[in-house]
């Protein structure tokens, strides 16, 4: 083959490579910022719970209508504000629910923007929904004159509560279970775990799914860094993980506690896999929960 020849193989070889890792580049990052509707299929009276149907907007976001559920207690200590994860809805947050009513705690849970029956949005890694939950204190602070505001979330809602809790003065305490520390290192971690791709190629990789999610869907994935929001708080935050969890190591809750200025909280449980750790040591996690946000609260 002559020169010339090889030059030309050569060059289509390259072409054809970054033309594979753009649009793989899109497509992950397009797959990471998407989540699934589901329909609602429990209400809290099913559970015995009091509730009242709520609607509300996130901060700044009028055009926006977020649905959930008002679950008071008598003689309320404090608000909990409970988000839940990603291809979820506010039904999967109603067991703990009942354990934090009877303790005391007010509770909203409500269907972040896209899901459940909240309006349809496109998701924002984290970044738009923090609007969500400033929208939900915002909710319980005005609609509902609650002073003291607590975050429990999971997963994805622990990440946004995160990112969130620190900047608000009526937030004493935030629990979180099962949080990822960085998206960008999740997304190439699920990457290699998930598909016959070597680790280095999903590192390779990474830098074209940040770029193609600031570009073709107008998320920077690079800046959803929970474990950098943890190092803003000045009080002991709440965390809890499954240590067989194969969709988010529990290595992520490792480093938002390394991160953390202050001391945290937290407990690893055995044997059960992600955000499964109330299915399975429900009266421990309670006891968990609510003894951290008793500790928040003070005598």
């Amino acid at each position: 083959m002559s020169r010339p020849a090889r030059l030309k193989l050569a060059f289509a070889v390259v072409a054809l490579l970054a033309v594979i890792y753009v649009a793989a580049s899109i497509y992950i990052a397009g797959q990471s910022l998407s989540a699934e509707r589901k329909p609602l299929d429990q209400h809290p009276g099913d559970i015995g719970l009091l509730w009242e149907e709520v609607e509300f907007s996130p901060r700044d976001r009028p055009e926006l209508r977020l649905r959930g559920w008002w679950l008071a207690a008598p003689e309320s200590r404090a608000t909990v504000i409970r988000v839940h994860g990603v291809d979820s809805n506010r039904e999967s947050l109603l067991g703990l629910s009942v354990a934090l009513a009877r303790a005391g705690f007010s509770v909203l849970v409500f269907d972040l923007r896209g899901h459940g029956e909240s309006d349809p949005a496109r998701m924002g890694a984290g970044l738009d929904e923090r609007d969500d939950v400033l929208g939900a204190i915002d909710y319980a602070i005005g609609a509902r004159q609650a002073e003291t505001i607590l975050l429990h979330g999971n997963s994805f809602g622990g990440a946004i509560a995160l990112m969130t809790g620190w900047c608000e003065h009526a937030v004493v305490g935030v629990f979180v279970d099962s949080a990822f520390a960085s998206l960008s290192d999740l997304v190439t971690q699920e990457l290699s775990r998930r598909t016959p791709l070597p680790g280095w190629a999903a590192q390779a990789l990474r830098p074209g799914i940040v770029v193609a999610g600031r570009l073709f869907y107008g998320i920077n994935i690079g800046s959803v860094e929970p474990a950098i929001d943890a190092s803003r708080y000045e009080y002991p935050l709440g965390l809890t993980h499954c240590r067989v969890d194969d969709r988010i190591p529990v290595e992520h809750m490792e480093r938002i506690a390394a991160a953390a200025l202050v001391p945290v909280m937290s407990r690893i449980f055995e044997d059960c896999d992600h955000g499964d750790a109330w299915h399975e040591y429900s009266s421990e996690y309670e006891a968990l929960v609510i003894g951290y946000f008793n500790a928040r609260l003070g005598p």
